[in-house]
């Protein structure tokens, strides 16, 4: 229901039908208060006609003075249906003549409903209009009842007799007081009432109901026929067809839903048409653009690959063609047979450079292969503070050489962490010998920051150094990548190292760098990963 009274058709018919109650009941009211005037006038009309000929009825009987006549026909009158009561007054208020014989002689009250007319002195009784000589009051039954007064003139025929003044001097002998009662009228108003009420209503429910019914055959229907098709073209269904016959703006709407329907089915064959080629045409792209990647990472891999072999080739062309050069020397100084000792030790001097070259050689290759194949991570719960405490010990000498202050917080509480103690230290010493080198030639702070959350644990270590190019960051993660100009200082190799072990352990690793002004390095490490064992590591 209450989806209904959101329609358009509803808010049609709403207002039709108020409008149309409205109409009924003010014609009913009006036509019943016209009917109702037009009987009450009627009645008047015949109680004025039934004074006067009561008034005529009874003039001979006044003429000739004959009390008892009058008398009786006042009482054979009074008996007539409908008739509640007559009353003939004289000029002072006594009861001349009555329906009942026991009033007669009565006085009445001057202000009384009869007498009130009479009296009024500022207008003659005679030249009173009917309104004022009619009224309409309750009896003690609380029945309706009509009071009509008529004045009974004084006639020249009155003043000839001697029984009264002249006509000049007295207009008015006294009044007759008819009381009829409108029960008969009030019974016939209130048939009329219900009868022109069931009318209106049965007029009223009749034409509504038209009115429902063509508005549903003329607007209702034609509308839900067009919400039903424009449902099922919102569903896809383009092939919908709405049928409205109508010769209307519903008609005409109807039309252009179909037209609309036919353009959008056009539309969708030919976007259809064009998917598929488009489909086919992706397809082809993409087999072309997979070989093309296929060949960029070819192309890609054998570029890195001549990279790292010409890295590789650098790095290990200085330390073998020192260990050649020096192998000659020791040659030619061996071809002399008379060795004194300044000789052997040139000899010596000569083999140590050589052991010294072939032990960097294998330091590169090494660290290659830890970098190519980390090794299996032996995971165990171990305490940060542990780590960071043996890795400050094997450097603290180096720091006190460089001048360099150190300045360690740890974390407040539980900083243990399911880790491989061995690669954990050597990240954090490769970390902490990268911050000693940038700040060794003009000392500086070196600060070590742990916080421990539930999840994870965040090391940071900040110095004070000569920080890193903004174009180098991206880089230093890089292999053989290195910003130090010292050749004994490296190869590149040791961030690279220390991203790989950090990866290894699910955490992350961040730089922020300065030039001038010192780096941060932000490790993350997970407290808890996959693979725990209970082994423990204090």
């Amino acid at each position: 229901m209450s989806g209904f009274l959101h329609t358009a058709s509803a808010r049609l018919l709403v207002p039709v039908l108020l409008v149309i109650v409205v109409l009924f009941l003010v014609h009913g009211f009006l036509s019943f208060r016209a009917t109702s005037q037009e009987w009450t006038s009627s009645v008047y009309a015949y109680a004025r006609k039934f004074g006067g000929l009561v008034k005529r009825a009874t003039n001979h009987g006044m003429l000739m003075n004959r009390k008892d006549d009058v008398q009786y026909i006042v009482q054979l009158v009074s008996s007539s249906p409908g008739i509640e009561a007559i009353h003939i007054y004289d000029k002072t208020g006594l009861v001349a003549f009555s329906h009942d014989p026991a009033e007669v002689g009565q006085k009445v009250d001057m202000q009384a409903q009869a007498c009130v007319a009479c009296h009024d002195k500022s207008l003659p009784l005679s030249a009173a209009n009917t309104d004022r000589r009619t009224r309409v009051f309750s009896n003690a039954a609380g029945r309706r009842i009509l009071g009509l007064i008529e004045p009974i003139e004084n006639e020249p025929r009155c003043a000839e007799g001697g029984c009264h003044a002249p006509v000049s001097e007295q207009s008015v002998l006294g009044i007759m007081d008819v009381q009829m009662s409108l029960e008969p009228l009030d019974a016939a108003l209130a048939d009329a009432r219900r009868r022109s009420l069931a009318l209106t209503i049965a007029v009223m429910l009749v034409v509504s109901a038209a009115t429902v019914a063509f508005v549903y055959r003329i607007v209702r229907r034609p509308v839900m026929r067009l919400v039903a098709g424009t449902r099922r073209i919102a569903q896809g269904d383009l092939d919908t067809r709405i049928e409205v016959n109508a010769k209307d703006e519903l008609g005409d709407l109807a039309e252009a839903f179909n037209h609309m329907t036919a353009d959008l089915r056009q539309a969708r064959e030919a976007a259809n048409q064009w998917s598929e080629e488009l489909e086919h045409k992706v397809v082809e792209k993409t087999a072309e653009l997979g070989r093309a990647q296929r060949q960029v990472m070819l192309m890609d891999k054998m570029a890195s690959l001549g990279k790292l072999a010409a890295t590789v080739a650098h790095e290990l062309n200085n330390p073998l063609g020192g260990i050649l050069n020096y192998a000659k020397l020791v040659e030619r100084v061996l071809r002399d047979e008379k060795l004194d000792e300044a000789g052997k030790q040139e000899v010596m001097r000569y083999l140590a450079a050589i052991q010294q070259e072939s032990r960097r050689s294998g330091d590169i290759v090494r660290n290659l292969l830890l970098f190519a194949r980390p090794v299996q991570a032996r995971l165990a719960s171990v305490k940060l503070s542990v780590i960071i405490e043996r890795s400050l010990l094997l450097l603290r000498h180096r720091m006190d050489m460089a001048q360099i202050t150190c300045e360690y917080r740890p974390a407040d509480g539980d900083d243990s962490l399911w880790c491989d103690a061995d690669q954990i230290q050597q990240a954090l010493v490769a970390l902490l010998v990268n911050a000693i080198e940038a700040m060794e030639d003009g000392g500086g702070t070196l600060r070590l920051t742990v916080a421990s959350s539930p999840e994870q644990a965040e090391l940071v270590i900040a110095d004070t150094g000569i920080g890193i190019p903004e174009s180098s960051i991206a880089h230093i993660f890089e292999p053989f990548y290195s910003t130090k100009e010292k050749e004994s200082s490296g190869v590149g190799l040791g961030l690279a190292i220390v991203f790989g072990i950090v990866q290894s352990h699910a955490g992350t690793i961040e730089v922020k760098s300065e030039p001038g002004r010192g780096t941060i390095f932000t490790v993350k490490l997970p407290r808890r990963t996959s693979g725990e064992s209970k082994a423990e590591i204090t």
